[in-house]
């Protein structure tokens, strides 16, 4: 009974201290490394580059991680050990300084990371085993294709993005709830990703319709706001699971085109991982992790808290 309840909670923070707690007795000098959900893939791999002896702890989301936080850092017995605390940023204002620190993400979160055209040209040569020298023609027309249906697809979701910061930003400015929970917004119902194109599903009236308990965004505010996420690094600031959300509709669309109409490849391309069919983000998470973008912050980060 006991073991199934701690399973049901094993996110909640304090279930997350009590792990870290006991751990100090068996693993005195390692590195205890706190993230939110399944942030790990991304962040182990990088720590590995330091040290060996990490001890990861799972906290649920960023406002886990930053109670168990405060739970550490309240206890003086605990600072002797060598602590990393890891969150996203999303649209909120940065933690700034702390000691100990906490590494915030320079963007939106790690998913952003991994959306690049950089990137995408490593996963070209890495897992569809494409040479940019000898396969040169599909290598850039894919590229390109990326390139342009980011774009478009970045015009499709400023609305949405410039809507929800705008949320953020009221409900920690008066300390209210914001009404909305993203999650219940289903992807391909907002936007449609197609292999030539990237149409916009939506409209202000269907945000407010499909959230009628929505904080009120002035729309003067709004406009702003919009006019503003026009000219940031889109890929970076706008809302991580979207991002790699689309770069999971492509992948699987290039495949499907590869494997079927062949309007893009006239052969067959290989992919590491089948046809791509059954992909999700946990799993992109996990496999393109070594192509994901490494900001010098953390690095900066990762040799602070191991000295």
């Amino acid at each position: 009974m006991y073991i199934d309840e701690l399973r049901k909670s094993k996110d909640k923070p304090q279930v997350a201290f009590h792990e870290f707690a006991l751990s100090t007795g068996t693993h005195p000098l390692h590195l205890f490394c706190f993230f939110e959900g399944k942030d790990n893939s991304y962040y182990i791999p990088r720590i590995k580059g330091f040290t060996n002896d990490y001890y990861p702890v799972k906290c649920g989301n960023k406002d886990a991680v930053l109670t168990v936080y405060r739970l550490v850092v309240g206890k003086p017995e605990y600072n002797k050990y060598k602590l990393g605390f890891f969150i996203d940023r999303d649209f909120n204002q940065p933690v700034g300084h702390k000691q100990p620190p906490i590494f915030e993400t320079p963007c939106y979160s790690i998913e952003n990371l991994y959306v690049s055209l950089s990137v995408f040209r490593d996963i070209l040569t890495n897992e569809f085993h494409l040479s940019e020298v000898s396969d040169k023609q599909i290598f850039e027309d894919l590229s390109n294709l990326y390139e342009a249906r980011q774009k478009e697809f970045h015009s499709a979701m400023l609305l949405l993005n410039a809507w929800y910061a705008c949320l953020i930003e009221k409900r920690d400015r008066e300390a209210i709830v914001t009404g909305v929970s993203l999650n219940n917004l289903k992807f391909n119902e907002i936007v449609t990703i197609k292999l030539n194109s990237v149409s916009q599903n939506y409209d202000i009236k269907k945000l407010n319709d499909t959230f009628p308990n929505a904080l009120e965004i002035d729309e003067t505010v709004l406009r702003e706001k919009i006019e503003l996420f026009k000219y940031i690094e889109q890929h970076k600031v706008f809302r991580g699971k979207y991002e790699m959300e689309f770069l999971l509709k492509i992948i699987k669309e290039i495949l499907f085109d590869s494997y079927n109409t062949k309007t893009i490849a006239k052969e067959k391309i290989r992919f590491s991982f089948g046809d791509g069919s059954t992909l999700n983000q946990e799993q992109l998470l996990n496999i393109f992790s070594a192509y994901a973008e490494t900001p010098q912050s953390l690095i900066d980060y990762i040799k602070i808290v191991t000295k």
